[in-house]
């Protein structure tokens, strides 16, 4: 076990001090827009760790991860506009999807900018977001600002936490890595299940009344 940890840690101070880690960063982020099977979130709190170590400048990695993610949810949105109907047909396949695809659809028009800065922290959620905005033929241009605001806040607060947890554990990294993806874990819990509270006591007022 010792062996594996050690193992572990020399991978880690490999992948945090190589060059290729803003590319690989940038088509983490790409991908997991388009498809969120791989977590781009662990690649910036590790990329935010190598900045604390000096070994990346931290803006350049939230710029990075900013880019690959914008330019991933773009793509997705236009995979929406081209194919409404075949989209629509896939969402009814799965009653929560249809449920999602519905209450995106409304609320995208009625307060879209706030769904599309915010839908990114419930998870599976923002791909239905960009691919529904684009089958409803929701403004490109509104999209592009207000994907671009969320990427901005979600990627700034996920490197801060690597860079502090790679900086209150610059002896070990490993456990600066434990410590920075505990914590965003921790605080995308308290975040969902206080929307969850709010979404059941909005519910009950509705039902009351």
């Amino acid at each position: 076990m010792t062996e594996l940890i050690e193992v572990a840690r020399h991978l880690l101070g490999l992948a945090m001090a190589s060059h290729w880690l803003l590319l690989i960063l940038f088509a983490a982020a790409l991908i997991d827009a388009v498809f969120p099977v791989v977590p781009s979130e662990g690649m910036v709190i590790t990329a935010g760790m190598a900045a604390a170590a000096g070994h990346q400048n931290l803006p350049l990695v939230i710029a990075v991860a900013m880019a690959g993610s914008v330019i991933g949810e773009s793509v997705c949105y236009f995979l929406g506009r081209g194919s409404g109907p075949a989209l629509h047909r896939w969402m009814k396949r799965q009653e929560r999807r249809q449920q999602l695809y519905e209450k995106v659809s409304a609320a995208l028009h009625s307060r879209g900018g706030l769904i599309l800065m915010t839908v990114r922290y419930v998870p599976g959620a923002r791909m239905v977001a960009t691919l529904t905005a684009g089958a409803t033929r929701y403004s490109f241009k509104k999209f592009i600002v207000f994907t671009f605001a969320g990427v901005t806040i979600a990627y700034t607060y996920v490197a801060l936490l690597g860079y502090l947890g790679g900086d209150a554990f610059a002896h070990d990294q490993l456990k600066g890595l434990a410590f920075s993806l505990s914590l965003a874990a921790v605080i995308g819990l308290v975040v969902e299940t206080s929307r969850r509270i709010v979404v059941k006591r909005r519910a009950m007022k509705v039902t009351g009344a």
